[in-house]
């Protein structure tokens, strides 16, 4: 539903991302379920693929940028995504695979450094590492899906400019093994697409990170956030991602979501 990065960087996030989330219908009575599930089925698609720049911000100021191409199959519960740095130098070519597993808590990760000419598979404990030196960690780097959380509709407010649907997401006792203990999403009510996501690290109160989806564009029918900030609220740092360069629907070679791929040079 929400790619972060890819989704996702999703989020993408997003996927991304990761890391997009999308659209519904006006409902009498909405529920939280209903939205979410209404917002997948519309904005659902076969595949996405972008370019993309990302630039991080860290508290003293200093910028750094890096270029990137992403592409995904499936959505949400069975997505695969890839996502491979093209500058600058000391980043291209590094790599990044995550295939769902239907039934799973968990995708399987992979990071590809031409540095060390071999992938280095993302163990569960590194879920909150950084990821590529971003403000996304490797969870966000996942696509969200719902159907792996408690969901609850708490409201309705203006957010980002736009009235909002207001949800409250806590992973399932046996569910998602989430950094997360909880996860608000603010949905925009008229095309049901996420704009902001307040997420809440276990034993705290307060968000730690925030990420706001803007510049919506509509590209060959589908809606899309053209621009995905991840706020570091208490280091103060911030990671920008602009898309580019976007296509839904078109077919992928076989051999693009494999470990072949991913290690190979050149490889996209």
């Amino acid at each position: 539903m929400i790619a972060r990065f890819a989704r996702p960087l999703a989020a993408a996030a997003a996927a991304l991302f990761f890391f997009s989330l999308c659209a519904g219908t006006a409902l009498a009575a909405p529920d939280a379920r209903t939205l979410l599930k209404d917002s997948e089925n519309r904005h659902r698609t076969k595949t996405q693929q972008y370019a993309g720049d990302l630039t991080v911000v860290n508290k003293e100021g200093k910028v750094r940028k890096k270029g990137w191409r992403s592409y995904r199959e499936g959505y949400a519960g069975d997505a695969k995504n890839l996502i491979r740095f093209t500058d600058p130098p000391e980043v291209k070519g590094v790599g990044f695979l995550s295939l769902s597993r239907p039934g799973s808590d968990n995708p399987d990760q992979w990071l590809y450094l031409p540095s060390m000419k071999r992938e280095r598979r993302i163990a569960p404990q590194d879920r909150d590492a950084s990821f590529v030196g971003t403000d996304f960690n490797y969870e966000d780097m996942e696509e969200f899906d719902h159907e792996k959380y408690k969901v609850s509709l708490i409201g309705e407010e203006t957010a980002e400019g736009v009235p909002c649907y207001v949800i409250a997401a806590i992973p399932n006792d046996k569910g998602t093994k989430s950094v997360y203990q909880k996860i608000v999403l603010y949905l925009r009510k008229d095309i049901l697409y996420l704009v902001r996501e307040d997420l809440i690290r276990k034993g705290e109160k307060e968000p730690a990170k925030r990420m706001i989806l803007s510049d919506l564009k509509n590209v060959e029918g589908h809606w899309v956030a053209g621009r995905m900030e991840m706020t570091d609220l208490k280091k103060g740092s911030k990671t920008t991602v602009n898309l580019k360069q976007i296509t839904f629907n078109r077919p992928h070679p076989a051999s693009r979501f494999t470990l072949q791929n991913l290690t190979r040079e050149g490889g996209d």
